[in-house]
């Protein structure tokens, strides 16, 4: 299980930088496709939802990474707020689907609870 537990930490890690670096994506073509557009209440409600968008999406993201750091060196919360973002990637079909329902299988298993009860 040790082997499975890097996985999901690794995973994590890369996963969560990919979702910083799209929150990012999401933040600046909200507000450069909102000013496109010239009107300014289409540049203000789409800058308020590109950013609250933004802010959800790399909020997940920076729990994610910390979290993944975090379950590599066997901290207990990492495991609590890996299920919570691997819970919540469910939804992001293919790959959040795959990576989240693998992450849940590896930090539910017997095996796994045992080493997290040794290191506490």
């Amino acid at each position: 299980m040790r082997t499975h537990i890097k996985i999901v930490g690794i995973v994590n890690l890369i996963y969560s930088a990919i979702g910083i670096l799209a929150a990012a994506g999401v933040l600046l073509g909200g507000i450069f496709s909102s000013l496109a557009t010239l009107n300014p209440i289409v540049l203000v409600v789409g800058t308020v939802t590109s950013a609250l968008i933004a802010i959800v999406i790399g909020a997940i993201s920076v729990f994610g990474l910390l979290a993944g750091f975090a379950l590599l060196n066997h901290q207990q919360w990492a495991r609590y707020v890996i299920l919570f973002v691997s819970a919540l990637r469910l939804f992001r079909w293919p790959w959040g689907t795959l990576f989240g329902g693998y992450s849940i299988w590896v930090l539910t298993h017997d095996d796994t609870r045992q080493l997290f009860a040794m290191r506490s």
